[in-house]
Formats: C-alpha cells, sequence, structure tokens
C-alpha cells in the first residue's frame, strides 16, 4: 500500500467516524473452518461445511475494498489448508490491502516463500515450550514446525507475532513463551481461552477465574518492563482486570469498523456473536450490502480475544492501544538474549 493510498483510507476512516457512519476498514475473511489439528481448547473444526470459492472471496475482497476496506486478515480453521489462499492474499494485496494471515505453522513449508511480497503479516500460534505446545496440539512435531515457519517468515521480511491462547494447559508458562519471543524477535500476544469459539456468552474456560486472569495481566505488564515484546496494549490488560465482564458487546466497534466474513459468505461482527442474530449473507445480497445493514450485537460481556480487543480500542482513539499498533508496525521487536 503507498503512503498516498494509506493516507486517502485514513482520511475515509476519519470522515466515516466524524458522523458516525459504519466503514468495513478491517475485515477478517475465515477462508475454511476446517483444520488439520484438534486443539485443547478450540472446536472450530466441527463446524467446517461450505466454503465460497477463490472467485467468490476474490469477488467480496473487491466490493468490500470499494465501500472502504484497507486491512484484510485471512484465518481459519487453518486458512493454509487451502491451496488457493495465496491467490485469495494476493488478490487483496493488488486490490491495495495491508494483509495479514493466521496459521498453525504446520503447512507453511514453500508456501510462505511463494507469499513473499503479498503478506504483511504471519501471526503464528503458539501454546508454549515444545511439550506443551505438542500435547496441546495433538501432534508430535507441531512445535518444530511452528519454530521453523517464525524464522522462515522473518527471513522473508514479513512482520511477524505469536498468539497464544491461556488455559490451565499452560498458564504457568507464559514467562517462557514471552522469552522465546524475544530470542525469536517477534511480538507475542496472549488471550484466555474461551469456552466455545462461537458464543461469547459461554464464558471462559472454569479455570481463568477473574483473580488468575488480573494475575496473568500483572505480569505481563513485568514482562513488557524487562523488555520483553508484549503485543498487548495497556486497555488489553486493563480489560483482562474486569473479568468476567470486559467490556460490553453493543458498545463494541465490531460491525461498525471491522467486522468477519464467514467461509460460507455470512458477514458477521466477529465470531463470538455469529450466532446471535439473523446476519446477511454476501453472496446473497453483496457484502457491502450484508456490512452496513448487519445487526449490532447485543449487550454481553464482552470478550479478551486479543485481535478484536486491540482494534476496538483503536477504533475508540486509545492513544496507547493506537501507540502500541504503531510500534508493532514497524516490525520486528529485535532479539533478545
Amino acid at each position: 500500500m503507498t503512503a498516498l493510498a494509506k493516507a486517502r483510507d485514513l482520511v475515509r476512516l476519519g470522515a466515516a467516524r466524524a458522523v458516525g457512519r459504519a466503514l468495513p476498514f478491517s475485515v477478517t475473511f475465515i477462508l475454511t473452518h476446517r483444520c488439520n489439528f484438534r486443539c485443547e481448547y478450540c472446536e472450530i473444526p466441527e463446524r467446517a461445511a461450505d466454503e465460497m470459492s477463490d472467485a467468490e472471496f476474490c469477488a467480496a475482497i473487491d466490493e468490500l475494498r470499494a465501500a472502504g476496506m484497507a486491512r484484510a486478515s485471512f484465518s481459519g480453521g487453518e486458512a493454509l489448508l487451502r491451496r488457493d489462499a495465496p491467490r485469495i492474499v494476493g488478490h487483496a494485496k493488488r486490490a491495495g490491502c495491508f494483509t495479514s494471515m493466521n496459521t498453525n505453522g504446520w503447512r507453511t513449508g514453500n508456501v510462505l516463500k511463494d507469499m513473499s511480497g503479498i503478506l504483511d503479516m504471519v501471526v503464528l500460534s503458539l501454546d508454549g515450550p515444545e511439550p506443551v505446545h505438542d500435547l496441546v496440539r495433538r501432534r508430535p512435531g507441531s512445535y518444530a514446525r511452528v519454530i521453523a515457519a517464525i524464522e522462515q517468515a522473518r527471513g522473508l521480511g514479513m512482520s511477524v507475532a505469536t498468539i497464544t491462547v491461556v488455559g490451565p494447559w499452560n498458564v504457568a508458562r507464559i514467562e517462557e513463551i514471552a522469552e522465546l519471543a524475544g530470542s525469536l524477535g517477534v511480538w507475542a500476544y496472549f488471550q484466555p481461552a474461551h469456552e466455545e469459539c462461537f458464543d461469547a456468552a459461554a464464558g471462559l474456560h472454569p479455570a481463568l477465574t477473574p483473580a488468575v486472569l488480573a494475575e496473568v495481566a500483572d505480569r505481563l505488564e513485568r514482562l513488557r518492563a524487562r523488555g520483553l515484546p508484549i503485543g498487548a496494549s495497556p486497555g488489553f490488560l486493563r480489560r483482562l482486570r474486569r473479568a468476567p465482564r470486559f467490556h460490553d458487546c453493543a458498545a463494541c466497534h465490531a460491525g461498525r469498523y471491522f467486522a468477519t466474513v464467514m467461509p460460507e459468505g455470512w458477514v458477521v461482527p466477529c465470531h463470538l456473536t455469529s450466532g446471535t442474530a439473523k446476519y446477511l449473507n454476501g453472496r446473497e445480497v453483496g457484502f457491502a450490502r450484508a456490512f452496513f445493514e448487519m445487526p449490532h450485537p447485543r449487550a454481553g460481556d464482552g470478550c479478551a480475544i486479543s485481535p478484536y480487543v486491540e482494534t476496538d480500542l483503536i477504533f475508540r482513539l486509545d492513544p496507547r492501544a493506537i501507540a502500541a499498533a504503531l510500534r508493532r508496525g514497524d516490525g520486528a521487536p529485535g532479539r533478545s538474549g
């Protein structure tokens, strides 16, 4: 994205914010619910069903780009189970979007090399040190592959971050994970495990009590003070300390300035609220219309999904969240140790 295009997108966003008009500035495309893992904390693969074709995803990208989309992220399931994922991401890049992808790192291989120049940022799942990661992933060798993928992505000049879903399986290992991220020169994000991936009302894993999450927030703050690359903004840590009522879904900017396109074409505020209302399918009515006519989530306790919270804080014009995003956007934080 050129500096002029980026400035134009930001001006468009600012104008929409000034009058309270919705704008699909940041959109996540869930390419598939299929996954090659069956992780301890995730039931997404159980929802695998119909998926749009690459042509349909590209048409959605074109329509939402015209409506104001500047950032396109791609996720799953495991997005790289789709052989056409590089083609779809490349289409978003050529349309002028900043692009990112979440992956478990198992199938990156030569695919990352193919995506050099079209993928700006890659976020890799990291559940802990090798014994923990492989146990949670239920796949020996998965840790070795994700570390190799991190090194490869960094070598290709991509911005790289790790995301750790925190639960009883790894809550005692947060310091080790942060130190590993520091040694690899990547940003580290942490978020608590929700009981249901498609239902915010189900709450968190029962082991993650308010006291445990407050302690996690304190530990992450101390790790950042030590110079380790903790990606969370102060606002995210503040919300962790509010558990179990993190925020209010009705006040979230999901559905106003960012949204999610599901594999079947449904346009929803986020995956956690995808079952709370009757949403429109972009294949049937067009993706811009599906976004602009999207019902907003009902009141609820909010969530602690790191990218959702950080994006909401940015659209709230939280200065420290914006500063943290700018720091992360500069690239790798540098290696420690």
